[in-house]
């Protein structure tokens, strides 16, 4: 007998083999093992996402919303989002709302993805809530947004919810209209770099068509007439996620329940 490194005894003319965890970590491969319709629930879940990426491309306005010390957006933000710029007052007549703020319109976007499990769930009815239990409609829309509920005592909006991105409260975060030129300054995405999953082909692939394989419409994006800034940065497996910048290491929305 003989005796390892690690203290233990193994018979002579053996060997042990050290195992060491995976230098490439295929994402894409366990969460396809995890769902087999993991691609049409990853694109729907980003479709908002890559609409807004694609919308920046062309009007030249990035709207994101994220914590203010973050180099990445934790949600890219099209015209149909919901709920900080004074450069977009509300001009809805009688509201009081003064300057455009994200909020939530779904639960995949905070991680609550068992909601769409259940067979009664209706999307359209779901409102993101403060501890208060109280949705944020039921909010004032400026200040500290106290509760208008009778006999709710809420002083404030807090959020009974975090962000699937980062894992922050969403009055941690800001929501943000900057140009190109912002971002550049800022160290913040943009072009190429600013589509879900830039760096991961096979999931940015899929955001965009649904196919791992069908680079078609990236192609169109990037080498096409007036085509959107390519990047030279790493891409594949190494790369670090352009996606969310907070407490998950992988900047990944998990699809699986």
């Amino acid at each position: 007998m003989k005796k390892t490194e690690g203290g233990m005894l193994i018979p002579e003319g053996y060997t042990v083999r050290k195992i060491e965890p995976a230098k490439n970590y295929d994402v894409v491969s366990f969460a396809r093992a995890m769902n087999p319709d993991f691609a049409p629930r990853l694109k729907k879940l980003f479709d908002p996402e890559t609409e807004a990426a694609l919308e920046a491309q062309r009007t030249g306005i990035y709207i994101g919303w994220r914590c203010p010390e973050f180099k990445h957006d934790c949600q890219r933000i099209n015209k149909v989002s919901k709920w900080r710029s004074v450069r977009v007052p509300c001009k809805q007549g009688g509201c009081k709302c003064k300057a455009f703020a994200w909020i939530p319109s779904r639960p995949e976007d905070v991680g609550e993805f068992w909601h769409q499990r259940r067979r009664d769930f209706d999307p359209s009815t779901w409102r993101a809530k403060c501890r208060c239990k109280h949705t944020h409609e039921e909010h004032d829309p400026t200040g500290m947004r106290r509760c208008k509920s009778k006999g709710c005592s809420c002083g404030h909006f807090d959020s009974n919810f975090l962000c699937a991105a980062c894992d922050q409260h969403w009055e941690r975060h800001e929501t943000f209209f900057e140009t190109e030129e912002d971002r550049v300054q800022n160290g913040l995405p943009v072009g190429e770099m600013y589509i879900p999953f830039a760096e991961m082909p096979d999931l940015r692939n899929i955001a965009l068509t649904g196919d791992e394989y069908d680079d078609s419409k990236y192609k169109a994006l990037t080498m096409g007439e007036g085509s959107i800034p390519r990047s030279n940065r790493p891409m594949g497996n190494d790369a670090p996620v352009n996606f969310g910048g907070g407490a998950s290491k992988t900047g990944f929305k998990p699809v699986y329940d």
